[in-house]
């Protein structure tokens, strides 16, 4: 197949947030040819590009410039963008993204993310796999429960943009992938698997939708001893996305004074690139260390007795979470942050699920074990081992493109 993918970020370098991606591409540039479309950042290398360079056929890229900005003109920018249908950098994209179309036929394509929609309006018929992967709208309905006064207008605006957006894929799209099945409930309503069968009262308007999940590089992300770390918690991610710094917040502020209280030797750990200024004045506090950016994340993990997750927004499936499983390191999690790794057929992520009441408790629990010596537990790695495989998820969404790319294009549901 000759696939045209479209990401709203350039998916390198890994710590983007785009992996997901990269590894798709990776592994469907074995047998067919890709043309990746991105948008890219004020902070684009050009040795970024070149590291896609031997999975693709073509890469085109359109600078958006995004960086820090009020909470004034996000409003303005969300409201804009409301009106005006999309990004304007994405309008860009998708004119050349038509000359391409006109050159070369493209056999399906696949799109992701919501800035990316004029790409869409901007092409010929082509049938379309909608790569929703997490449920954002959800994720905004939860940041508007815990948000301040001023902050509701730009989440208001960003939910029903983003809610419009999300629509409008499900129903021009041949096929959804959400990257997990809680994502799917929260987009469609109902469970729809695309294999004929649908919950009572599904939506027909959508298009069916399945279940793809992210997965973690096993290679990589593997201890080198069996011994846990002592007194030590840590919390990874990109620390300028909300529900991540809202999560360190929580977990310095209420959680870990609790913890203390215990164990008064017990210290946390931030690590991830551009903490916002609330994150970095957490290192203020005792026994709390916030790193910023770092090379590599494993020691980090290693040297730690427990992951704790107190996320109180999101969607999709946490990586984080994945990666420390896959190192073996207990997780302590919020049942919101544990209920996106429940796989498609059900099972339970073997963490410890625990309330914001039960938080410390739990994490105190896990910091006592390893001070009695109690080892990694080489049955975390087996699930993620089991379940979230990049090789068989990519297998999984190239059945899709393949059953897309011989579908005819149909006019929108409605």
């Amino acid at each position: 197949m000759r696939i045209l993918y479209v990401t709203a970020e350039l998916p390198w370098p890994l710590t983007s947030g785009y992996l997901r991606h990269y590894h798709f591409i990776r592994a469907l540039s074995e047998h067919h040819r890709i043309t990746l479309l991105s948008l890219i950042g004020p902070n684009h290398r050009a040795e970024d590009a070149a590291a896609l360079d031997p999975y693709l056929e073509d890469l085109v890229t359109e600078r958006a410039t995004r960086g820090p900005r009020s909470l004034r003109t996000k409003v303005t920018d969300r409201a804009r963008m409301l009106i005006a249908g999309g990004d304007e950098a994405a309008a860009r994209l998708g004119v050349r993204a038509s000359h391409l179309a006109s050159e070369r036929p493209f056999d399906v394509l696949l799109l992701s993310g919501r800035r990316t929609i004029p790409v869409l309006s901007a092409l010929p018929p082509i049938p379309l796999v909608a790569d929703l992967c997490d449920a954002t709208s959800s994720r905004i309905l939860g940041q508007m429960r815990d948000a301040t006064l001023p902050a509701l207008p730009s989440l208001l605006l960003e939910y029903l943009d983003v809610r419009r957006v999300e629509r409008k894929l499900m129903r021009r799209a041949h096929h959804a992938l959400f990257a997990s099945a809680r994502d799917v409930a929260g987009v469609v309503g109902s469970r729809r698997d695309g294999t004929g069968s649908e919950d009572a009262g599904a939506d027909r308007s959508l298009a069916p939708a399945s279940v793809v999940p992210n997965g973690v590089d096993l290679t990589f992300w593997r201890r080198t001893n069996r011994r846990l770390g002592r007194d030590e918690i840590v919390f990874t991610g990109a620390m300028d996305y909300p529900p991540n710094a809202d999560a360190a917040e929580q977990l310095v502020e209420a959680v870990l004074p609790e913890v203390q209280r215990a164990v008064p030797s017990a210290r946390v750990s931030i690590v991830g690139r551009d903490p916002t200024d609330r994150v970095r004045a957490l290192a203020g506090r005792h026994g709390v260390e916030v790193t910023g950016y770092v090379d590599d994340i494993r020691p980090y993990l290693e040297r730690a007795a427990v992951f704790a997750a107190p996320i109180r927004h999101g969607a999709g499936i946490q990586n984080k979470l994945l990666e420390a499983l896959a190192m073996e390191l207990p997780v302590v999690s919020s049942p919101l942050a544990a209920a996106g790794l429940r796989t498609q057929e059900g099972d339970e992520p073997p963490v410890d699920v625990a309330t914001r009441q039960r938080m410390a408790e739990a994490i105190i629990a896990r910091l006592r074990q390893a001070a009695d010596g109690t080892p990694a537990d080489p049955r975390l790695r087996a699930y993620v081992a089991q379940h979230f495989d990049w090789g068989r998820n990519a297998a999984r969404l190239e059945a899709i493109l393949e059953d897309a790319a011989r579908s005819t294009v149909s006019e929108p549901r409605r």
